[in-house]
């Protein structure tokens, strides 16, 4: 593959992240209130010279006047999803990422976790920062797949519906379902 491609390549899934967060932003009913942090400083062409950037702590927030919601939002195309155990390795999860949500969750009234839209099936979940850390704990594995995220995880599947284009997401009903289900 050129190098061309390659970067072309790696635009394209980035850009299809990108579409899902702005999807979810979409979707969030107007009632709650939703932030999202600004990205990283990201350097020009790919330069990996940049060395230190602040990371954000993660995707955004949503208040629903009861719980604070903590949520990094990943898309991915195939039917696994990678995630990182050291800070050396490389995957779509990256251990700061684990290690902020893990943290953030630790306040009170607070929910942490990830939204996993596996675009291949057409799912969406949210998986909660604990559930996450016992299903990698006890995988001897550096990714995970649908199977292995509804056997380890108290997962909340999340109703979408699809526009022309674009999706709309059910947050009222995914709320309302931890409301029930608090983690």
């Amino acid at each position: 593959m050129s190098k061309y491609l390659y970067k072309e390549v790696i635009a394209i899934s980035k850009n299809v992240g990108k579409i899902f967060e702005q999807n979810w932003k979409n979707s969030v009913p107007e009632n709650i209130f939703y932030y999202r942090p600004p990205d990283a400083a990201q350097s020009f062409g790919a330069n990996q010279n940049l060395r230190f950037s602040a990371k954000s702590p993660c995707d955004c927030f949503m208040f629903n006047g009861d719980f604070l919601y903590t949520l990094e939002l990943k898309s991915v195309a195939g039917k696994s999803i990678s995630f990182e155990r050291g800070k050396s390795e490389k995957g779509v999860i990256h251990k700061h990422q684990i290690e902020n949500l893990k943290k953030l969750s630790s306040y009170k009234n607070v929910i942490s976790g990830f939204i996993l839209d596996f675009r291949s099936s057409g799912r969406t979940y949210f998986c909660p920062i604990k559930d996450f850390l016992h299903m990698i704990e006890n995988i001897n594995k550096k990714s995970f797949n649908e199977t292995d995220l509804t056997k380890w995880c108290r997962v909340i599947e999340i109703k979408k519906k699809k526009l022309k284009v674009h999706y709309r997401y059910d947050i009222k009903n995914f709320i309302e379902s931890i409301g029930c289900n608090h983690v």
